[in-house]
């Protein structure tokens, strides 16, 4: 890599990059393509198997404040190669545990030390080249997109015939395949802003951006909602399509996942729109995209194309209004990436967490009709933020001027 002209060079970091991101976060969303699998393995209902989404996504938000604080002092290359395999532990530990409680706890430990995606973006954006900081953001969240539901269609594809538990742990070996991609990758230090404070003022300091920093709070509080919506249908949707409306098979179910690829693939192109027109108004556009998707699923759950169609406009929707706020709050908080990252992303997964709970309780109340229209409220909700935060950025311009 070192040999390669340094435009070439950064592209291939950034493409390592977003692969280990991508891989790492799958297996936070395992738990929602197995539902099926792992209640009929341990003799539960399919809502009480659900719970291990929910504390996946727990157990990721608890681990984003807990430790990526921590790459403030601690060296990218050596903090992600540490956390993956103590992932591969956790996946590895979790595929043999008897019983639906102790596999919601080890769902919950997968989630602390599954945050890996929340080191690298920070670390990007430090080594991105000038100019390329809502490309390089972008990128990485569009990976993540391709991360969720290619390891979702991955282990669809395989649960029936290999079982939960063995999928788990192919997972786990995927974490140990990519440490010397990313030491490659990040070979070059990167400035560490935390070096001489100690751990918990790391934390306090952390917990701080938030009373200095309105950008971060307003972001973090629109992809709360956001992501609360969008975690709300998919938590639910192999036990929307393998039930009486549709029929499927599960791993037909994993195959809807592509709808979610397709518009992880699409997320970057909002990246040039960042950089050029602003992260605000990026984030209501793309929030009102999302708001169409959600309201066209009230009518169209139980057609499969147009169905299809809502579920793209609304993941890219909502996956490119993320990109767009997540910037927003890093290029506020220039001298902290790390904590504001932290911040963003406890807020976003305390939503997805809140979503995988709401959204099966709504699924059993009234199928995905009833999911969609709550999905409408936490939409509406992020949008009532987003105006708030344009109203706030216009005080702050006028009090400059």
């Amino acid at each position: 890599m070192p040999s390669l002209p340094a435009h070439r060079r950064w592209t291939v970091q950034l493409f390592v990059l977003a692969t280990v991101a991508a891989v790492a976060v799958s297996s936070i969303y395992l738990p929602q393509s197995m539902l099926t699998n792992i209640a009929r393995d341990l003799g539960v209902a399919p809502g009480v198997a659900s719970f291990t989404a929910t504390a996946v996504q727990v157990g990721y938000a608890l681990g984003i404040f807990l430790l990526v604080p921590l790459s403030d002092r601690i060296q990218p290359r050596r903090q992600i190669t540490v956390q993956l395999v103590l992932l591969a532990v956790a996946l590895l530990a979790t595929s043999v545990l008897p019983d639906i409680l102790s596999v919601i706890v080890g769902f919950f430990a997968v989630g602390i030390v599954a945050n890996i995606a929340q080191l690298t973006i920070p670390a990007a954006n430090r080594l991105a080249p000038a100019g390329r900081s809502g490309a390089t953001t972008t990128a990485l969240v569009g990976a993540l997109l391709v991360g969720i539901f290619g390891g979702r269609i991955v282990a669809s594809l395989l649960v029936d015939a290999l079982g939960w538990r063995l999928v788990t742990a192919i997972f786990a070996a995927l974490m140990l395949l990519l440490i010397p991609l990313v030491r490659r990758a990040l070979r070059t230090d990167v400035e560490l802003s935390g070096i001489g404070r100690s751990y918990g003022a790391l934390l306090v300091s952390t917990l701080r951006l938030v009373t200095t920093s309105p950008p971060l709070v307003y972001s973090a509080l629109t992809n709360f909602f956001a992501f609360a919506m969008f975690n709300s249908f998919w938590t639910v949707m192999v036990l929307h399509l393998t039930g009486p409306q549709y029929g499927w098979t599960v791993a037909q179910a994993g195959l809807f996942g592509l709808v979610g690829l397709a518009a992880g693939a699409a997320t970057p192109f909002a990246g040039r729109f960042v950089d050029r027109f602003g992260a605000l108004k990026v984030a209501g556009v793309t929030l009102g995209v999302a708001l169409l998707g959600v309201i066209t699923v009230v009518i169209d759950s139980g057609q499969s194309i147009l169905f299809g169609i809502s579920m793209f406009v609304l993941t890219l929707g909502n996956q490119a209004a993320q990109s767009a706020n997540q910037n927003r709050a890093l290029q506020a908080n220039p001298h902290s990436p790390a904590q504001a990252n932290t911040m963003f992303m406890v807020a976003v997964f305390l939503g997805g967490s809140l979503g995988a709970l709401l959204g099966p309780i709504a699924f059993g109340a009234g199928g995905m009709t009833l999911v969609a229209v709550q999905a409408i409220v936490l939409v509406g909700l992020a949008l009532v933020v987003w105006a708030l935060a344009v109203r706030s950025e216009r005080a702050r311009a006028r009090a400059s001027s």
